[in-house]
């Protein structure tokens, strides 16, 4: 989720940042310059019709791939014209413009990033909330169109094995809170000074660091804390709640019950020009929906990044087995 008002950038900020100059490149290439004096008499964007064939995007990670990879194989399957490669490694910044100006059709979005990153909007801390507002925004300043979003939520939350969790009966973060003198918090140092870090949890559940058996700090953002999790060197890390790590170590995801973790459900933004094109576009890519859970989600990338498996094959292998393909 990036975070507008951390103090320190967020895990997904800084993987946009990592991608960032190969999607610069990417629109500086498909994009034609329009100088800023001219751009209130520019010519709207490109119109498709039933005869041109879409592009779907993706960010630069597993999950972000494999659903993208899951709307061309649906797409294809429905008989709807669509590039059959994905646009791949297009962080949010220029996934946006590429919609707007027709570079790409498809793209599969984060409601968090989208409302407050790009749209530089904050919502009550609901999953509702966050997606109404972010759709609005999207249509009413850019004319793209969210379609329905997955039960999915990629947000900031922590995870511990499945011995720690049953031993001192820990399975939300209140229980955490509560028996702080029971755990060694594992946490990347930028986690420590971010609004929806550290600092976050406690201005939600209350003070509780000063309490902790143990504060575990880390400089890396990623597979080293499971991999101390996992060593034992402490026993709880925070963690995105789909990191692929969960579901290939079955780890126990603490539940949230007051909502410290802003929303942030992935959901297709399409263009309102395919939408017109191919109006059965909506109930094509609607219809997966319900199966995109945190679990199935976790599963998945864990094949990619773990099993080193191809993100097209992962997502053709799941629609066939939920029923979507043949």
């Amino acid at each position: 989720m990036i975070r507008i008002n951390s103090s320190a950038p967020s895990r997904r900020l800084l993987l946009a940042r990592a991608t960032a100059t190969a999607s610069a490149a990417l629109m500086a290439a498909t994009l034609p310059f329009i100088p800023r004096t001219a751009q209130a008499h520019a010519a709207s964007p490109k119109t498709h019709t039933a005869a041109l064939t879409l592009t779907v995007g993706a960010k630069g990670f597993a999950e972000n791939e494999i659903v993208a990879n899951m709307y061309v194989l649906l797409l294809l399957h429905a008989h709807i014209p669509v590039n059959d490669q994905i646009k791949d490694n297009l962080a949010s910044s220029a996934a946006t413009p590429a919609l707007r100006h027709g570079d790409i059709d498809i793209f599969p979005e984060y409601t968090g990033t989208g409302l407050e990153a790009i749209l530089g909007e904050k919502a009550a801390h609901d999953n509702t909330s966050y997606y109404n507002k972010a759709a609005a925004g999207y249509l009413k300043k850019y004319n793209l169109v969210w379609l329905q979003a997955y039960p999915m939520n990629d947000t900031q939350g922590f995870a511990t094995t499945q011995t720690f969790s049953k031993k001192y009966g820990i399975t939300s973060i209140t229980d955490m809170v509560s028996k702080a003198s029971n755990v060694r918090l594992i946490v990347a140092t930028e986690y420590l000074g971010r609004a929806d870090g550290l600092p976050g949890v406690e201005k939600v559940y209350g003070g509780f660091q000063s309490k902790l058996k143990g504060l575990v700090k880390l400089q890396d953002v990623g597979s080293l804390r499971y991999a101390a999790l996992l060593q034992g060197r402490g026993d709880v890390t925070e963690a995105f709640t789909t990191d692929p790590d969960i579901a290939a170590h079955h780890l126990v995801v603490l539940s949230d019950p007051k909502n410290y973790g802003p929303p942030d459900n992935l959901a297709p933004v399409v263009r309102s020009q395919a939408l017109k094109a191919y109006p059965q576009l909506k109930g094509v890519l609607n219809s997966i929906a319900p199966k995109i859970t945190n679990a199935a989600i976790t599963g998945l990338s864990n094949q990619v990044v773990s099993g080193h498996k191809d993100p097209k094959a992962v997502a053709q292998s799941f629609l066939q087995q939920q029923g979507f393909l043949k």
